[in-house]
């Protein structure tokens, strides 16, 4: 098992938005992978459709309890998505540090993340930790437990001035701990087509050398629109561009982490050289900004209405679930999971040993056809209840409920590739009943039908009504 840490003073770097879509691409790459969130401001959690309401155990309380007993597993961690696991924050968090808070007061108090990652480490691969935007005892036990640090900066001027600066404070907290950690820069939100991102991009790079991650984050309106929907930008708009450079990132990491990790050389306290703020860089700079936002309103207006409509309907979808205290799509408490080949621990050989896990490349999402979304939950025809999900949910969906005594096997639903969807229509008599959906073996609530229930083991049932409501007609 192998932990990366990812920091940065400066807020708006896409430090978060790194670590969640970092986290959801090496999932998705067959890597079993736990995403830690060390930010009290909680917006992991937020990120990915976790109700901070139904958060039982945090990160925090978790580091106070982790002992010879362990900590409870199941009330901490959330499963977001196949192979990735949340350890959630809440803004309690801020006050663990403080002398009062319980965690100064113990004598391993830079080592308690430590103890209880290091309780995961047959569970998972990766452990990705998103660092709060200050240097205390959260972001010193971040760095305690990391086997590599990466800091994304932004392709800004501020954002590079403060680079040296953080690579220093890293190197200075490592050295206390008694630790050499490899440090990488990752350059985000950054504007291709702007002349003085490309001269800082390339500042960045004469300055720290090969330290620099060789992958670019281009800025993308859709990372923050899947953050906003309690989603990783590959769920959200898999075909994106941040979609494509987070997986990218992900391939890069991913090789990186099965070979022997270098520190690298010292990086020097001298502040970065880069251009003066002159008159003429102003000018450039306004003038860049006036094109992005001429580029910016073309690209609204050629999408038209339909995705103004959309954004705002899924939008308003998950400020309802947020209110009601629901996790988003797919989101549930955590239940443990296959175990599959690990990643080499450190120190590791030169020479991989057979059965290393691979890169394993994703299949691309088939599309629902239009008009069949409106149909995805369940509904009641004139030839029974109709239960529809995407093609994309998984390769096999079958449903358990009470009507079929919790079976996982009796009725899997039929592949249907012309509309891109799951389809099963059963006759049920009048009446309530409760089910839930087996995706490729996980067992999980219907994302598409709001009429649910929690469970007696903590989760979600969703609930179908026969007879109680109008009839579709189907041809």
């Amino acid at each position: 098992m192998r932990t990366i840490a990812i920091i940065n003073q400066k807020g708006g770097c896409g430090k978060t938005t790194t670590a969640i879509n970092l986290a959801s691409q090496l999932a998705a790459q067959g890597r079993r992978t736990l995403l830690v969130d060390m930010d009290p401001q909680s917006h992991c959690a937020a990120g990915l459709g976790v109700p901070e309401s139904r958060i039982e155990m945090d990160i925090g309380d978790a580091m106070l309890a982790v002992g010879p007993s362990g900590v409870d597993a199941p009330r901490l961690l959330w499963r977001v998505a196949r192979n990735l696991d949340l350890a959630p924050s809440r803004t309690k968090l801020a006050g663990l540090e403080a002398s009062r808070g319980g965690l100064a007061d113990l004598l391993d108090r830079e080592k308690r993340l430590a103890a209880v990652v290091s309780q995961f480490k047959h569970e998972y691969d990766v452990v990705c930790v998103d660092c709060p935007p200050t240097i205390g005892l959260l972001t010193y036990n971040a760095l305690a437990c990391a086997d590599l640090v990466l800091i994304p900066v932004e392709t800004s001027y501020f954002s590079l001035q403060g680079a040296t600066k953080q690579v220093s404070t890293v190197r200075t907290l490592s050295r206390r701990l008694g630790v050499q950690l490899p440090v990488w820069l990752l350059p985000t939100i950054h504007e291709a087509a702007s002349t003085v991102a490309e001269d800082l991009l390339g500042e960045l790079h004469r300055r720290f050398k090969d330290r620099v991650v060789p992958v670019v984050i281009r800025r993308d309106l859709r990372l923050r629109e899947a953050a906003s929907f309690g989603q990783p930008v590959r769920e959200y708009a898999p075909d994106s561009t941040g979609a494509a450079d987070y997986a990218t990132l992900a391939k890069w990491i991913g090789e990186l982490l099965v070979g022997p990790l270098d520190a690298g050389a010292e990086t020097g306290d001298a502040d970065v050289t880069v251009p003066p703020i002159t008159a003429r860089f102003l000018a450039e700079k306004g003038a860049d900004r006036a094109a992005e936002k001429q580029n910016a309103e073309c690209v609204e207006a050629k999408a038209g209405p339909n995705r103004a409509e959309d954004v705002a309907r899924r939008a308003q979808e998950f400020l309802r679930r947020v209110a009601l205290g629901k996790a988003g799509p797919g989101v549930q408490p955590f239940a443990p999971m296959t175990p599959v080949a690990s990643l080499p621990e450190a120190p590791v050989p030169t020479v991989l040993p057979t059965g290393t896990l691979k890169l394993v490349e994703t299949e691309a999402k088939p599309v629902t056809a239009p008009g069949t979304a409106r149909l995805l939950g369940v509904r009641e025809t004139n030839q029974g209840m109709l239960f529809v999900q995407p093609l994309a949910s998984g390769q096999t969906i079958a449903i358990a409920g009470s009507f079929n005594n919790w079976s996982p096997s009796s009725h899997v639903m039929k592949r249907n590739t012309a509309l891109g969807v799951h389809e099963l229509c059963l006759r049920l008599p009048a009446g309530r009943f409760v089910y839930r959906l087996v995706i490729d073996g996980q067992w999980t609530a219907d994302p598409y039908n709001n009429d649910c229930e929690p469970n007696p083991f903590g989760g979600t049932n969703s609930v179908c009504r026969v007879g109680e409501g109008s009839v579709v007609q189907s041809a």
